[in-house]
């Protein structure tokens, strides 16, 4: 992956080179397959973060549906541009009974954790809106109200 990035990067300063020595027509070939390639390797690398988190949470629901999950706290997204990644931790009760503690990243988008962060900069005052907490427990009542409306599975 940072062999594309590295690669994009090298074509785009080459264009540029090119554009300002004299030779437009290479110059600007390049940096659009410079651009191309930035592109691409930022589309992957969301790609990537997106099935990382996928298989967190595919592994915390393995051995099959919890009992209860509880929302001990969500926070705000650390980064903005290289990880823009919110913390989550639930409590989850397994189908034995056991709580285990779990604490997973969940992805953000780049924009809108980079508002987060620029409003928290300039201390702007969020609205409740934006809070992460209240809208991870609203989709987690959610969630919850579909399961219990869903049909048990019937035993063979």
């Amino acid at each position: 992956m940072r062999w594309l990035v590295a690669l994009s990067t090298i074509c785009l300063v080459a264009g540029i080179v090119l554009a300002i020595t004299g030779n437009l027509v290479l110059g600007a070939l390049l940096i659009i397959l410079g651009l191309l390639g930035e592109a691409a390797s930022f589309v992957v690398s969301e790609a990537l973060r997106l099935r990382d988190a996928a298989r967190g949470w595919i592994a915390l629901f393995a051995e099959g549906r919890p009992r209860s999950l509880r929302l001990v706290s969500v926070e705000a997204p650390k980064g903005f541009i290289l990880n823009p990644d919110a913390g989550v931790t639930l409590e989850v009760e397994g189908g034995a009974g056991t709580v285990q503690r779990h604490e997973q990243a969940v992805p953000v988008p780049r924009l809108y954790a980079f508002f987060w962060k620029l409003a928290t900069w300039v201390r702007i005052p969020l609205p409740k809106r934006l809070d992460f907490e209240r809208m991870a427990r609203i989709q987690l009542r959610r969630a919850e109200a579909e399961a219990e409306a869903e049909p048990a599975p019937a035993a063979p």
